[in-house]
């Protein structure tokens, strides 16, 4: 394998850095997948956060009337601590 030397400002090798260690991956493998994913043409952009809640949307729609979150939140409340230890 090739090395190649190249440039890059502090800052920006800095968030290269960052998105490696989150992924626990090294920063020639973060490096690749940029330049694979530019010379390949496929969009590099994130979604939105729309498009990244859409399911949880989706589950919300339709859980909703179906629980209700106090109800389950007393109740872990009270099997938990027990309503004696709130007096």
């Amino acid at each position: 394998m090739a090395k190649v030397m190249i440039s890059l400002p502090d800052e920006f090798l800095a968030r290269v850095d960052r998105k490696a260690r989150a992924e626990d991956r090294s920063r020639s493998e973060v490096i690749r997948e940029a330049l694979r994913t530019f010379l390949e043409g496929r969009p590099s952009r994130r979604p939105s956060w729309k498009e990244a809640l859409a399911p949880f949307k989706d589950l919300e729609d339709r859980w909703i009337g179906e629980w209700d979150s106090t109800e389950i939140i007393r109740y872990l409340r009270d099997t938990r601590y027990g309503r004696e230890d709130r007096n």
